[in-house]
């Protein structure tokens, strides 16, 4: 008797152990999901940085405006570097490995 319940202590201290899935508890409309592939401006960078950067750096509503900080280094050493910018709170794990991808390979326009 005191062999199963051993047993069912041992099983249920297992049982009882999972893992959070950061996307089920964190989910965003960024489609973050896939890190695999570089974020396009479109798709990701411009709704991210409309939802985070606008309100308060309105020159970055545009492409043009946000690729001259993206070019001089300023971009990635506060946001990727310094992680001090978005000042409303830190980016998840997946926004900057995104964003560090898209830096990566050039900027692109896309």
């Amino acid at each position: 008797m005191k062999k199963i319940f051993g047993i069912v202590i041992i099983l249920s201290v297992f049982m009882s152990c999972y893992k959070d899935k950061e996307e089920l508890l964190y989910p965003n409309d960024f489609g973050l999901a896939d890190t695999s592939s570089v974020a396009t401006y479109t798709g990701f960078v411009k709704p991210l940085v409309a939802a985070r950067c606008v309100s308060c750096h309105a020159g970055f509503g545009n492409y043009a405006g946000l690729k001259i900080v993206v070019d001089n280094g300023k971009f990635a050493n506060r946001v990727l570097v310094k992680k001090d910018m978005p000042s409303g709170g830190p980016l998840s794990a997946e926004q900057l490995a995104k964003l560090d991808k898209w830096l990566k390979a050039g900027a692109p326009n896309n």
